[in-house]
């Protein structure tokens, strides 16, 4: 393998985007991976900066981990496959131009991806990439991929660069070590056929949609991405790289997986020849009777309406919580915000202009074309960077469009008679905001701030950071949060059955609860069960919603609760009432007739409970009986004080056996226990 290069010529484009950080994405390809965590991470750096490019933090504080983690199988074809290690059996295998992704036990990260192109007529090439890894630990301390090591992540701010070797039939190639998730390359190409020095492509094995021609500000600018998708193995031992590996692969079914399509349109300027990306998710019905959430998503300065869709990898991550059952099925809608025909600069992008084609152009072609809602409720906005910064001309200038509100690694700039605007504009109104950004660009108090304004006036506002620095792949990393935590859940009630129970202590009771969820469709109606105000650690709930109440079981009242998986803040719950026992004394009696049989035969036991004395409140005893017999318990209600119990013999032995009855007691009459009969099997 050859050594490592960095190489920092570029052109002034170049070098100023990649200050910046590149980013990276993509959809279509087959799966290689699926596994499942979901963490709530919240890092905080200790570094503090004012610099319009954040320094890289030192130090990060602990990480949340909320969710549960599994494994699923790895399936691959194509570009970006993975196979294993050796690669063919017999022979020479087959050039796979493209990414493909190996497991290596001996790579770092569990496993090596290869990188072939296809140019015999170049001269030189060059893998490129936000590929170079910083450390949560070290701060802004640069690695290369063959040093990776937990705690490390692969991230934009430093274009990695690595030559690539032709071999006789003009195939580049060239190996490294990735870890898990989609991640961000493309190459650097020196083609005299082609006037290309230096000209940076995306692979021509990708398989994404993307504007036709030279119409997208990254293709005009030498500035496109592309992504390949790692799997995670377990030596790379972090939660992170699970979860993005769960959510930023392809899914293997490609019925599951929803469509990009990009569609020209003019700009509230008149300028024609842009295109917005279109991901409608998979099996979208343009006849269904609800119309579809839709989400609105702004790329960062030197973006375009690709970002979104490839670097930061929405599809992937939608198509992934929509199978999950995690979200309602999406639409998602970008926008080239560049509407200065060929310009190339910062000017191009005017927030305001953006802010106005958004609302007054984007939005009524959408909503005319697409089955998509046009309730504020069922809009959001999210913007990486300048497109986090454009959110706030949007909800100032457009405060009952959207609902929700994403700024990623991007802040609104409003002052405080803006944020009282914005609270009489939306009343009584829901409205939601998130913040966040990567360790590596500084810590969260600007977000915290603008979020406690928020709060401040009634609404709601999250803020949270991911391992990332200023690129697509933190930005992919904050949009999973923001999306899987905080949109629509489609998750409308929870509701729990039986309401009530009413129950007596000292007795081991077992009682059923049922959930009932009302979801959207295709979201999971699927509970989480717990019990409040126990005392006793026998005192338990199952998975499944199955009560078993201790006898030892001090408590005057329990809560059984039933609460959303896919929307915590939607749950219900059933009041179970444990009061003494009475003090009436009862009279219990059990007899089966025959009290003998041949061995394989069933008893038929009659037990009957009765007061001492007869209660006019209560004439009939309820609650139940515990029979054991041959080593087996069974317990039943009473009806009408009564209980007709079977006691089979098979595989018992000759033998006497006692039946011993147990009384659970009620609110009326006390419990009792007692042996009262001893049956014969022959």
């Amino acid at each position: 393998m050859m050594s490592p290069t960095l190489d920092s010529s570029a052109s002034p484009a170049i070098d100023r985007h990649t200050t910046w950080g590149s980013v990276g994405g993509e959809i279509g390809r087959p799966s290689v991976a699926s596994v499942r965590i979901r963490p709530d991470i919240r890092i905080r750096p200790r570094e503090e900066t004012t610099e319009e490019y954040p320094q890289m933090r030192k130090e990060i504080g602990r990480r949340r981990l909320r969710r549960a983690i599994s494994l699923l199988a790895f399936v691959s074809l194509g570009a970006g496959a993975i196979v294993s290690t050796p690669a063919a059996a017999a022979g020479r295998p087959p050039i796979v131009k493209g990414a493909t992704v190996t497991a290596d036990r001996n790579s770092p990260t569990g496993y090596t991806v290869k990188f072939v192109y296809h140019n015999p007529n170049a001269t030189q090439v060059r893998l490129a990439g936000d590929l170079t890894l910083l450390d949560v630990n070290t701060g802004n301390t640069r690695y290369q991929p063959e040093a990776w090591q937990p705690g490390r992540y692969h991230a934009g701010g430093t274009e990695f660069l690595r030559d690539m070797t032709k071999d006789s039939k003009g195939y580049w190639s060239v190996s490294v070590p990735l870890h898990a998730g989609s991640l961000s390359y493309w190459y650097r190409v020196w083609d005299p056929t082609q006037g290309w020095e230096n000209k940076r492509i995306w692979d021509p094995a990708s398989t994404n949609p993307r504007p036709p021609g030279q119409s997208s500000f990254r293709v005009r600018n030498n500035d496109v991405l592309d992504a390949v998708y790692v799997p995670y193995a377990k030596k790379q031992n972090d939660p992170v790289l699970k979860e993005r590996a769960e959510y930023e692969l392809p899914m293997a079914d490609p019925s599951r997986r929803g469509t990009v399509q990009y569609i020209p349109y003019t700009t509230i300027l008149g300028d024609s020849g842009h295109y917005l990306g279109v991901y409608l998710p998979a099996n979208y019905d343009a006849n269904r009777a609800e119309p579809y959430k839709v989400a609105y998503l702004a790329h960062g300065i030197f973006g375009d309406e690709t970002d979104f869709m490839v670097p930061a990898n929405v599809p992937n991550i939608l198509d992934n919580m929509t199978a999950n059952g995690e979200i309602e099925p999406t639409v998602v809608v970008t926008m080239g915000n560049h509407f200065t025909g060929t310009s190339l600069g910062f000017a191009s992008y005017n927030q305001t202009n953006a802010a106005n084609n958004l609302v007054r152009t984007i939005l009524p072609l959408i909503e005319e074309k697409y089955n998509v809602s046009t309730e504020r409720e069922g809009r959001a906005y999210a913007g990486f960077s300048y497109g986090g910064m454009t959110g706030g001309v949007v909800i100032r200038n457009y405060p009952t469009t959207f609902a929700f509100y994403g700024h990623f690694s991007g802040n609104p700039s409003l002052t405080a008679q803006d944020y009282d605007n914005i609270a009489d504009a939306v009343g009584d109104d829901d409205l939601f905001v998130f913040l966040g950004n990567g360790v590596f660009e500084g810590n969260l108090d600007a977000q915290d701030a603008i979020a406690n304004n928020f709060r401040a006036r009634g609404f709601t506002a999250e803020t949270t950071q991911v391992p990332g620095a200023h690129d697509g792949m933190t930005a992919g990393q904050l949009f999973t949060i923001f999306a899987r935590d905080h949109l629509w859940s489609g998750v409308d009630s929870v509701s729990v059955t039986p309401a009530t129970e009413n129950l007596t202590k000292g007795w081991n009771w077992v009682r059923q609860f049922g959930a009932q969820v009302t979801t959207n469709e295709g979201v999971s109606p699927a509970v989480t069960w717990s019990v409040r105000g126990a005392t006793s650690a026998g005192t338990t709930i199952s998975a499944d919603g199955l009560l078993s109440v201790a006898a030892a079981e001090t408590a005057s009242s329990l809560n059984v609760v039933a609460t959303s998986v896919v929307d915590p803040t939607k749950a219900s719950s059933a009041q179970v009432t444990l009061r003494p026992s009475g003090t009436a004394r009862v009279v219990v009696t059990a007899k089966a007739a025959p009290a003998s049989i041949v061995r394989g035969g069933t008893f038929k036991l009659n037990v009957d409970v009765r007061a001492l004395s007869q209660h006019k409140k209560a004439p009939k005893a309820t609650g139940e009986i515990a029979v054991t017999f041959g080593g087996t318990t069974q317990v039943v209600p009473l009806t009408g004080g009564a209980a007709v119990i079977k006691l089979p013999t098979a595989g018992l032995s000759a033998g006497v056996y006692p039946v011993h009855v147990a009384y659970s007691g009620d609110p009326t009459y006390a419990p009792a226990a007692a042996v009262h009969q001893r049956l014969r099997v022959r």
